[in-house]
């Protein structure tokens, strides 16, 4: 194949590059003849077919359709283009472009998806060249018409300079192996086996920290492909970049298989009966498909525990059919979740941004080319080495075990002493090269985090609530109907093994609905004994609520207000920081106590109430309603120490200043601010209301501020939670409602989920 470049008569060929008498769209350039391309199992012929515009970077405000010539964002969110190079006054670019067409010979599955089994498709390809802004315009079109060069070639890729760049774009299914941590799966397990039984179902789960389930995500949609080089003799770059499509379909699979030596299926049986010492052994046996009487009459129970055993006398041929049963189960909730988790973490990311970077060195380019060109990263991950790898997308942070997020990563957590960080953005991204009037998707960044540690805390908490919408479809005109909604919080506290580390962490994992009341004296015993004391302890709270769920939470918010009201009460009631004083001390002592207190105080709708009038309010109905711990605990909350009533009004709700008669109304306020901003969505969504891209009072971008008012600090996080937590059990949200207690102690995890 040959390029030619055609440059119409200009009068700043004799000028130097970086002067900005040049136009950036100088002329075309043709690539002629045809090239075949051999994969396994058969080629692809690439035929020069279009005229593509030749192209010149001289300035930062110069734009590259590609995105590898730009200015970098300040922030590398994932949201924002990322481009390779910047011009800067002392260097510029050529850029030498054309669209191919390409057309399948032979029976391989080529990486080119729509080319299996024949036909063809457009693959645009560009050379990117590099030159000193004191170079000519003549001179630099003169020296690159002699080598321009083919990223399919693998002698062409090798000859880059430092500086240059060559790209090619179709439509490649890319296949990706993944770890995710077991545990960041497990509640969706509960979670699906809870619906299975029609039930709920807590189990605690444990297993190694560090252990991971292996899986593979394929992913077909429009990318772009680019090879570099930074420096001179240095290794080569690959990035593997999200493009603009003209097909409005992305299609995202996930697959795993889990054999015995799986933590998952070994710690799922184990749950279900506390009695089994062995679980590893007893899910070998099942796989090879011999058992001793005794563990298959073992296997037997805990298989009809979780719902797979229907036979009264169960025999090894019906045990194993249900053990089967149940790995498929499993196999398919991991598939689904690690599906869901990438999906999540791709709707936001933005056209141009960098999913895979390498560096690779000399040595090893030769081997590793075909697998670049073919999209075969799973192969590229079996072979190359960790030091390789500079960027990998969102799907690192999968191999994490700190996983925050509706996905498996929540961008935005950075955490830093006292941090407190708050965004909202909306990525757009578009299904053809019309960004005005084509079709477009949005999916909007909200994510809000706080983190207290150092000396004077004694310990490091952290809390926060990623608020998930976003489209699962292409549309002209986005309205808020076309949007998936969900909500994720979670809170986290780090400190040494300690029983009232212990307490507090299963108090609050009751008052979110993570543990059973009745369960919790037993579990504080169990995992304060896993581990002397001391022993570096992680505890962390989730809630998850799924689109499905969110919708109907929606439909039915303000149609039972008494009861909404009663059960925020009860919820701030049980959210009350746990302190010595007998009234304080237990989940359900607080409910019954201080549920009438905060009622009286969301009735009154927050109006005069004063710290002399709660803590008079406060300790008359102690006196009067705790019986023999009311004299005590009324002197206790007139005090107004820490953790009293009216300490909370202070921290949590107090204003600054008197605003409509209500210094202590911030809490009241922002819950009742939430419930007016829910409602305006979910009318919203009902009239199909047109969303902007990033309209600050669009309905969207009001409900995350709202959410996140309400939720600023632990307490008020606390008392939301216990309140979602009411309203799906009166609502019947059943398994779309997820929460879980993870407590990592020394080198164990344990996991408790209520489905």
């Amino acid at each position: 194949m040959s390029w030619s470049i055609h440059i119409p008569a200009v009068n700043t060929l004799k000028l130097a590059l970086g002067n900005a008498a040049h136009e950036q769209a100088l002329g075309h350039a043709e690539l002629n003849g045809n090239k075949a391309i051999p994969i396994q199992g058969g080629q692809v012929s690439l035929t020069g077919t279009l005229k593509v515009p030749v192209e010149l970077f001289n300035d930062r405000d110069d734009q590259d359709a590609y995105g590898i010539i730009g200015v970098p964002p300040k922030e590398l969110d994932g949201s924002s283009v990322e481009p390779l190079f910047s011009p800067d006054g002392a260097a510029c670019w050529l850029k030498y472009a054309a669209e191919l067409s390409a057309e399948a010979n032979g029976q391989g599955n080529f990486p080119f998806v729509e080319l299996s089994g024949g036909g063809s498709l457009q693959v645009k390809v560009a050379d990117y060249r590099h030159h000193a802004a004191t170079k000519t315009l003549e001179a630099a079109l003169g020296s690159d018409a002699k080598s321009l060069r083919l990223p399919f070639v693998l002698g062409d890729v090798q000859a880059l300079q430092p500086g240059d760049a060559l790209s090619f774009q179709t439509r490649v299914e890319l296949k990706a192996g993944v770890k995710v941590s077991w545990s960041a799966i497990s509640t969706s397990l509960v979670a699906a086996l809870a619906k299975r039984l029609a039930g709920q179902l807590v189990l605690e789960l444990n297993a190694e920290v560090g252990a991971s389930i292996g899986g593979t995500v394929s992913l077909q949609d429009e990318f772009r492909i680019v090879f570099s080089r930074p420096k001179d003799g240095g290794p080569f770059r690959v990035s593997v970049r999200k493009a603009t499509s003209d097909a409005a379909a992305v299609h995202v699979s996930a697959g795993v298989t889990l054999g015995y030596s799986s933590p998952l299926i070994a710690s799922l049986l184990g749950a279900v009966d506390a009695k089994v010492q062995d679980a590893l052994k007893l899910v070998e046996g099942l796989e090879q498909g011999s058992l001793a009487p005794a563990l298959l009459q073992v296997a037997a129970a805990l298989l009809k525990q979780l719902g797979f055993l229907k036979a009264v006398e169960p025999t090894l041929a019906s045990v194993k059919a249900a053990y089967e049963e149940l790995k498929d189960f499993v196999e398919s909730v991991v598939s689904g979740t690690l599906k869901a988790g990438f999906e999540y973490e791709y709707a936001r990311s933005t056209d141009d941004t960098t999913l895979l970077e390498l560096e690779v060195p000399v040595q090893e380019l030769a081997g590793a080319h075909a697998a670049f060109v073919s999209g075969d990263l799973a192969s590229i991950q079996q072979r190359v080495q960790d030091t390789w790898l500079r960027r990998y997308f969102h799907l690192k942070s999968v191999e994490s075990q700190r996983v925050w997020g509706l996905g498996l990563g929540w961008r935005d957590f950075n955490f830093a002493s006292q941090e407190d960080r708050r965004k909202l953005k909306a990525v757009v991204q578009h299904a053809s090269r019309d960004h005005r009037q084509g079709p477009r998707r949005y999916a909007f960044l909200g994510a809000r985090s706080y983190t207290s540690s150092g000396v004077l805390y004694g310990k490091t908490s952290r809390w926060g609530l990623d608020f998930s919408a976003q489209m699962p479809r292409f549309s002209l005109t986005p309205s808020a109907d076309e949007f998936d909604y969900a909500l994720f919080a979670q809170s986290q506290v780090e400190d040494g093994l300690s029983k009232e580390l212990i307490q507090r962490a299963v108090d609050a994992a009751t008052v979110w609905g993570a543990v059973l009341p009745d369960d919790a004296p037993a579990l504080v015993e169990r995992l304060f004994r896993s581990a002397p004391a001391g022993t570096k302890t992680t505890t962390r709270l989730e809630l998850r609520v799924d689109s499905a769920s969110f919708r109907r939470l929606l439909l039915k918010l303000g149609t039972e207000p008494v009861f909404e009201r009663n059960a925020f009460a009860r919820a701030l009631a049980r959210a009350m920081p746990r302190a010595s004083q007998p009234v304080r001390t237990g989940f359900q002592r607080r409910e019954e106590l201080y549920t009438p207190l905060w009622d009286a105080y969301l009735k009154d709708g927050a109006k005069d109430w004063t710290l002399d009038k709660a803590r008079a309010t406060v300790a008359y109905h102690l006196k009067t309603q705790a019986g023999a711990d009311g004299f005590v605990a009324s002197h206790w909350e007139q005090s107004g120490a820490t953790g009293t009533f009216s300490d909370v009004l202070v921290q949590s709700s107090r204003y600054g200043g008197d605003v409509g008669s209500r210094p202590y109304g911030k809490v009241y306020a922002f819950w009742k601010d939430l419930l007016d901003k829910l409602s305006a969505l979910n009318k919203a969504i009902h009239l199909e209301t047109v969303i902007a891209e990033n309209d600050s009072s669009s309905v969207v971008q009001q409900a995350f501020a709202a959410l996140d008012d309400l939720v600023c600090d632990d307490f008020r996080v606390a008392a939301f939670v216990a309140w979602l937590d009411q309203l799906a059990v009166r609502w019947k949200l059943g398994s779309g409602v997820q929460r879980m207690l993870q407590v990592r102690v020394g080198d164990q995890e344990f996991v408790i989920s209520h489905g």
